[in-house]
């Protein structure tokens, strides 16, 4: 059990590294172009790119209670937020990650989606705090698709739970990298 945890708080601490290293790589790229600015427009892309990041937390959530309502977990979290327990209930949702199989957002459909999406924020919104939440949820999404793909192989499977053939390993290979490589060259416009 013990073991479990650690490694559970080890990856909420690549999580936190892969954003904030990333919004740092950007920042400085952005220093060495000559087109940093520290106003607050600055400010609200940080924020949107937290909260976007965050956001795609919120898929356990909408899996666990809304999709979920009947199953053993949504009923304990309902019931812990029901008396204003809302850090446990949190936690629980995250403990038990690994018994949400359908997580929309997690899946190599709506990574389709959002490509689509963040390319057209890149290309069309001025709006920074839009610009950092795409460029969040991107870097969420990128950062668990790698992880899986690297470290546990039956967690990359559940990112094609929508598609209805077995993947072979070198489509789930190409499938990683294309996002990657999408991922990076987009991040810079966002």
């Amino acid at each position: 059990m013990y073991d479990y945890l650690r490694m559970f708080k080890g990856k909420l601490w690549l999580h936190q590294v892969s954003l904030f290293g990333v919004l740092g790589v950007l920042v400085l790229w952005s220093v060495f172009n000559k087109t940093f600015i520290f106003d607050v427009n600055l400010l609200w892309w940080l924020l949107g790119a937290m909260i976007g990041f965050l956001f795609v937390f919120l898929d356990r959530f909408v899996y666990s209670v809304l999709s979920r309502p009947n199953e053993t977990l949504s009923l304990r979290v309902r019931e812990l937020f029901g008396q204003s327990n809302f850090v446990e209930g949190l936690r629980l949702l995250l403990a038990e990650r690994y018994d949400q199989k359908e997580l929309v957002m997690r899946s190599a459909m709506f990574v389709v989606v959002w490509v689509v999406l963040a390319f057209f924020t890149a290309t069309s919104v001025l709006n920074l705090f839009a610009r950092g939440f795409m460029l969040g949820i991107g870097t969420h999404l990128v950062f668990d698709l790698i992880y899986d793909f690297v470290k546990d192989k039956e967690r990359l499977d559940l990112w094609f739970w929508q598609i209805k053939r077995t993947l072979e390993p070198e489509e789930k290979f190409g499938f990683v990298i294309v996002v990657g490589v999408i991922y990076l060259l987009l991040a810079f416009y966002l």
